[in-house]
């Protein structure tokens, strides 16, 4: 199917349409492939992904959570439990909590102050945010052109997907 679709996220055409031809029921099986086999998966993916960086928002909102009481509580060390896998839980004491090590992307770790980790924690969130704003509009726009090409399909078929609206009269 690759080539015979010219998918852009500013232009959906289908290569050769032509309603007047007598093939209008193939035609209508194109667009309905078009948009269960690359629009429908287009949408999946986006979602995945913006899904993927809200857990990583908040993983990033646990992890200030978890400094501010440092700050509050202003221990030099801490005892605690971490999940090591399978939801088993070892023993853990950190001797010095002054410096963290914070994942700042790509499985990378940087050694910060805590103060250092609130501000990149801070920016961090505001740029992650901003990326699932993007992907939140690319899923409306997916959406709203399946939407559309779903209502001009019923339209072609002689389908009427909504129901009339009561009318009231005008005059009375």
């Amino acid at each position: 199917m690759s080539g015979y679709y010219d998918y852009n996220p500013q232009s959906i055409s289908i290569k050769g349409l032509d309603l007047d031809d007598n093939g209008v029921s193939e035609k209508i099986l194109k667009y309905e492939a078009f948009v269960n086999e690359v629009l429908k998966s287009d949408l999946k993916t986006t979602l995945q992904h913006r899904d993927a960086i809200y857990d990583d928002i908040s993983e990033y909102m646990k992890l200030q959570t978890t400094i501010e009481r440092l700050i509050t509580l202003d221990r030099s060390s801490v005892k605690s439990k971490i999940d090591v896998g399978c939801n088993f839980y070892m023993e853990a004491k950190v001797e010095d909590t002054s410096r963290l090590f914070v994942d700042i992307g790509m499985n990378l770790h940087v050694q910060m102050k805590r103060d250092e980790a609130l501000h990149f924690i801070e920016k961090k969130v505001q740029h992650l945010t901003i990326k699932a704003e993007v992907l939140t509009d690319k899923c409306t726009d997916i959406k709203a052109r399946i939407k559309l090409i779903l209502e001009a399909l019923a339209e072609l078929q002689g389908l009427n997907l909504e129901p009339d609206a009561p009318q009231r009269s005008v005059f009375g």
